[in-house]
């Protein structure tokens, strides 16, 4: 029952967001996310969580505040949709939450940045990234999510429904053992910091793209 609801749900946002928002998805050519594995994206809008639902073909899971499953029916509907609760407010419990599902062989959707951007533009990485990524073993799926804050800016109650143009490109699988540092700290900045700079990529590709792709249809 749990997995035909958040298929049903992922394909009607698959759906919902190709007619509002003409969303696209790019994974690259070849490249295999095999078993468990860490999704971390941008983070600029309560979209970003559905776009990437919708756009990787897998089920994945997500952390989500505890007062959110303190009623009915919301807390049925979220549970179907893989959102697990946040025991604490501490990063402790929500590390130790994750490494849990990444030990269970599920994808987890994480952001880096650990809250909304206020305008848009990347914030800093939190060194916790490279914690999990070093602790399990899992690889890192570098993910960014195009024109989310243009459709649900932070500042904004509702979303715009139509105009907004978004998308979702994941990258190369980063792994912990990918760095040459023994140092546990130094190591976690790292991943954090090559984490950032994929992403930062990923959207440098994506809208260098979009521009050719809109000269050529002038």
């Amino acid at each position: 029952m749990k997995s035909c609801f958040y298929t049903v749900s992922r394909l009607f946002l698959k759906g919902l967001f190709k007619v509002t928002y003409r969303h696209e998805v790019y994974i690259p050519d070849g490249v295999i996310y095999p078993d468990a594995a860490i999704i971390a994206a941008n983070h600029a809008s309560f979209l970003d969580p559905p776009l990437v639902a919708a756009s990787w073909p897998e089920p994945i899971h997500f952390l989500a505040r505890k007062t959110l499953f303190d009623a009915q029916p919301l807390r049925s509907i979220i549970t179907n949709l893989n959102a697990h609760p946040l025991s604490g407010a501490n990063d402790t419990s929500s590390l130790k939450l994750v490494l849990q599902l990444l030990s269970e062989g599920k994808k987890v959707l994480l952001f880096p940045e650990g809250t909304r951007s206020s305008n848009g533009d990347f914030g800093a990485f939190k060194q916790g990234i490279g914690m999990l990524a070093r602790k399990s073993g899992r690889a890192i799926i570098p993910t960014y999510i195009h024109g989310s804050y243009n459709a649900w800016p932070k500042n904004q109650k509702y979303p715009t429904l139509f105009g907004a143009k978004t998308a979702c490109i994941f990258g190369k699988p980063i792994y912990a053992s990918d760095f040459d540092e023994e140092d546990p700290k130094a190591l976690q900045q790292k991943i954090a910091d090559r984490l950032h700079q994929e992403i930062a990529n990923l959207k440098k590709e994506y809208c260098s793209r979009s521009s050719v792709d809109r000269a050529d249809a002038s």
